[in-house]
């Protein structure tokens, strides 16, 4: 068997297992990816509820510093006898409407901590920001429809960094146009916010991977104020869910980290063995179905190589008959040349008959051995120096009885006179065809008409004609080899491989043969590499 067969086989056989491959693991890659997803849907799902817990405190937080705010005496005494019964709050401060500072009063009898904390809250206050949140609060768009809107634009939280880290602010804006700010103990409110979150340890539903996982609370610069869980993750390991908390901690944010061996034994396994086992038994199976083939495919190339074995040795059996009597038909021409024509008349018009239909076998022999060589081995190209159109004329003249016996008129419109390097029985071989297929095919067209033009060591041969042409479905198929246009008994004999062996051979001598669009009829443009002759 041929090598581009059996790589064709071997092609056949690995290809599709190929693709079974890509396709079960992609499936095993999407499925494991959506267990990935689901977990970590399950696993955001429990950080919010953890930030519903976080934003639950702070709710509670703002009511209870709303009223506060509301009915606290704005003088220095009444806020510091305020600030002793009020462990949650570390200062109150108090802005008049245009956001300058009322209390504590710069200059003013402050003590140790409203001194420490005028210090901190001095560039806020000079930077406008809480006089801007108030005024943005109330300049947002649309009226008022409910109780809770309304808060919404007299109060909200400030976030202000110094010392440890982020330190919570309440603001509010009273009628009168005054900024009330609350300062909460920092320290209290971590406090409170880890005894209301869950311990290591303890059972409920966001502990039941206690062993496997572990969920942290990190401030905005990515240290861990709070976790629980007895999972000890490498220090470089991602969080397998990372969700920011609701205000006024914003910038802090939920990680949830699993062990990676958890997940792994969390996913169903299995489907990796599967595939295995699957790709296993498509493997065994498409090497015995290419076993099959193998060996089908090679015994019906033995037979097909019998065949043309057989066809090639008749063929070439059959052209030494041929020889013969195509010879002694010649040979009785020219006695009845010497003869009456009176007497001759009737054997010449006979004779007629057996040198046109020798002719037209000795075509067809030609034909089917050059196929025969062209599949075997191909056809070696032996150049000679030639002039185009004189060949064109003598394969003119070989075809001038059958083509003045269907009244097919000739025009040859010859441009080629230059002597070149051309194989003469090749381009012989490719005007036979073509002419052939005018004289079975176009005959009712009654023109065959040549045209030849030479440009560098470029020849062009334009063979066109009048009949019905090719029809448009069957264009691109007439080149290939037993394909005919019609298969019907009454339409005109032929094999189907005139035009085939037309183009092979063009294409071996360095052109080729196409068909081209014609307002009527058919029209083949033949192209050949054609150097110039030295002699």
């Amino acid at each position: 068997m041929a090598r581009r067969q059996v790589l064709l086989l071997i092609l056949i056989s690995t290809v599709p297992l190929a693709l079974l491959a890509v396709l079960g693991w992609r499936l095993a890659s999407d499925e494991e990816t959506h267990i990935r997803q689901r977990f970590q849907e399950i696993f955001r799902q429990q950080l919010h509820e953890t930030d519903g817990v976080i934003a639950t405190y702070f709710e509670d937080r703002e009511r209870e510093l709303l009223e506060l705010a509301r009915r606290v005496p704005l003088t220095p005494g009444s806020i510091r006898e305020r600030l002793r019964r009020e462990p949650r709050v570390e200062q109150i401060f108090v802005l008049d409407s245009e956001g300058r500072i009322k209390h504590p009063l710069p200059g003013s009898s402050l003590n140790t901590a409203e001194r420490r904390f005028l210090v901190q809250i001095t560039p806020v206050i000079n930077d406008r920001d809480f006089v801007r949140l108030a005024n943005a609060q109330n300049d947002a768009p649309g009226e008022s429809s409910g109780r809770e809107e309304e808060v919404q634009r007299t109060h909200g939280w400030y976030a202000l960094y110094w010392g440890r880290g982020v330190n919570l602010i309440f603001w509010h804006r009273r009628e009168s146009g005054e900024i009330v700010g609350v300062l909460l103990e920092r320290a209290r409110w971590m406090a409170d916010l880890i005894e209301i979150l869950p311990q290591t340890g303890m059972s409920g539903e966001l502990n039941r991977l206690d062993e496997k996982a572990r969920i942290r609370l990190v401030d905005s610069d990515g240290s861990v104020v709070y976790q629980w869980g007895r999972y000890e993750p490498p220090e470089d390991q991602l969080p397998f869910v990372d969700l920011s908390i609701s205000r006024p901690l914003s910038s802090w944010r939920l990680q949830y980290l699993v062990a990676e061996s958890w997940l792994a034994t969390a996913q169903p396994g299995s489907q990796y063995f599967n595939i295995l086992a699957g790709l296993v038994a498509g493997g065994v199976v498409l090497l015995l179905l290419a076993v099959v083939f193998y060996r089908e495919y090679a015994r019906e190339i033995a037979e097909a190589t019998q065949r043309v074995n057989f066809v090639n040795q008749v063929s070439h059996e059959l052209k030494t008959p041929l020889t013969n009597i195509r010879m002694y038909a010649d040979l009785l021409e020219r006695d009845l040349e010497g003869m009456p024509p009176e007497e001759t008349e009737s054997a010449t018009s006979r004779l007629g008959v057996i040198l046109s239909e020798s002719q037209r076998l000795s075509r067809l022999i030609t034909n089917v051995l050059t196929f025969a060589r062209q599949q075997r081995s191909g056809i070696s190209v032996r150049r000679s120096a030639a002039k185009i159109d004189d060949l064109i004329t003598a394969c003119l003249e070989r075809f001038a009885p059958p083509l003045r016996d269907k009244q097919i008129v000739v025009e040859f419109d010859a441009h080629a006179p230059q002597r070149v390097l051309v194989d003469v029985d090749v381009l012989e071989q490719i005007l036979v065809n073509l002419f052939s297929n005018v004289e079975k095919y176009a005959a009712a067209g009654k023109l065959l008409k040549i045209t030849s033009s030479q440009e560098g060591d470029r020849t062009t041969i334009v063979v066109e004609d009048r009949g019905p042409g090719i029809p448009a479905g069957q264009r691109e198929r007439i080149f290939e080899p037993f394909h005919r246009v019609s298969h019907a008994l009454e339409d005109s004999p032929g094999t189907g491989i005139g035009l085939s062996i037309a183009r092979d051979l063009a294409r071996n001598h360095g052109g080729d043969v196409v068909w081209e669009a014609a307002d009527q009829g058919a029209r083949f443009r033949v192209t050949l590499h054609t150097p110039r002759s030295e002699s």
